[in-house]
């Protein structure tokens, strides 16, 4: 066994090398958003570009968990990222061939294909936390995981908005791969727990026990549930942040654009931080709640704002805050499940989990595309705004949540 200081530096290897690969993996997308949102200005496409991300997650997600659970999490992230990397490289093959131009349907392909290889690194990573980390420690390492993912958010806007105007598209891709072998390399020398597994399983029969485990949780269960719902809500809106500020605001793709993601993101890492100071016996709940209601007000506020220069400000500044409230979502509903979930299971329920974001994301999306046809965009935050709301109330009503959470 490893003494608590070897089980980190182990931890951090892992945790440092995935960051790095996701930060320059995150900086090419953004750059593929901006071409998108440069060339076409289209709230269905952008919509699109989304679900094709999305939707790998919702079919791949079962199979993911199985295979989690089931193989070795070392070898799977190995392989997966092995995968993004082949795949970042036939994209850049492709835009040496065409001059640097990318087609929609080559961008739209492309996202599909990472999201698939991708599918199994987010359910392997939380797996295996509980195995590399003691577990007094998950809440303040799911808060620094938290704040990574706002690292992530924070850098490749501005990144790719000068990766966009300034270097080639394919040189960016060059360094999504390098990050990929890196994050591969962090894998390798990473030592995992030897875990007995066995490789007879049934995809459907799996993805029943994950369910019937959870319904032993029935707090945990309503609460995923309801987050999952939240997904459907926030995510029609979160999409279209960028014609927001190009269209409704008047802002620039090349600096107001990432000025926003940049404000989102900073509130994220300061908040995910903050969350490392707390207890882990803290009441997550609550947690929860508060930041689904900073988000709900934002976006309720954000649709009232006037569209000029002044209004622009305010919407930077008040985003800040409501990217606080992400990791004081994630987080908690993060370790919830990793203290409550038996090992042998704990693969399968998160995927089960990204499962039903995979699925509910992109029927918000199917719905908000139609919505944002029909009202302006001020009014589809306005709408999701009012949503959350609405959510919060049947949360505080629910009384398995209550019950099992109101310690």
């Amino acid at each position: 066994m490893f003494s608590n200081s070897k089980r980190f530096s182990n931890f951090y290897r892992l945790f440092i090398g995935q960051g790095l690969a996701t930060l320059l993996t995150t900086t090419v997308n953004y750059c593929l958003i901006f071409y998108l949102t440069d060339k076409f200005k289209s709230a269905s496409l952008l919509t699109i570009a989304q679900l094709v991300s999305l939707i790998p997650i919702a079919l791949f997600s079962p199979l993911s968990g199985v295979l989690v659970d089931r193989f070795n999490k070392k070898m799977l992230l190995i392989v997966s990222d092995l995968l993004v990397a082949g795949i970042t490289l036939l994209l850049f093959i492709k835009g040496i061939s065409s001059g640097g131009i990318l087609t929609v349907n080559t961008i739209l392909i492309s996202n599909a294909l990472r999201a698939s290889a991708m599918s199994i690194q987010n359910p392997a990573i939380q797996a295996s936390v509980p195995n590399l980390v003691p577990d007094e420690k998950l809440l303040s390492i799911n808060g620094q995981y938290s704040s990574l993912q706002a690292i992530n958010q924070l850098l490749p806007p501005v990144l790719g908005a000068l990766a966009y105007g300034s270097i080639s598209i394919n040189n960016v891709l060059l360094l999504s791969i390098t990050a990929n072998l890196l994050g591969m390399f962090s894998v390798v020398i990473t030592k995992f727990p030897k875990i007995s597994t066995t490789r007879e399983y049934k995809v459907l029969l799996e993805l029943k026990t994950a369910v019937n485990e959870l319904k032993q949780n029935q707090g945990l269960f309503h609460l995923l549930i309801f987050k999952v719902i939240s997904i459907a809500i926030i995510m029609p809106t979160t999409v279209l942040y960028p014609l927001m500020t190009t269209e409704y605001f008047k802002g620039s793709i090349k600096t107001d654009v990432p000025i926003v993601e940049v404000s989102l993101s900073l509130g994220m890492m300061i908040a995910g931080f903050s969350l490392t100071f707390l207890s882990s016996k803290y009441n997550k709940l609550l947690s929860a709640l508060v930041g689904i209601s900073l988000i709900s007000g934002i976006f309720t506020l954000s649709a009232l704002l006037p569209s000029n220069k002044i209004g622009f400000i305010i919407f930077v500044m008040i985003n800040f805050i409501a990217g606080m409230g992400i990791p004081i979502i994630e987080a908690p509903i993060q370790t919830l499940i990793q203290q409550k979930i038996s090992n042998k299971n704990l693969g399968k329920v998160i995927s089960f989990y990204l499962m039903m974001i995979g699925i509910s994301g992109p029927l918000g999306l199917v719905v908000g595309s139609v919505w944002s046809r029909i009202v302006p965009i001020n009014v589809m935050f306005l709408t999701s705004g009012i949503l959350l709301i609405v959510l919060i109330c049947f949360v505080v009503r629910d009384k398995a949540i209550v019950q099992d959470f109101k310690k």
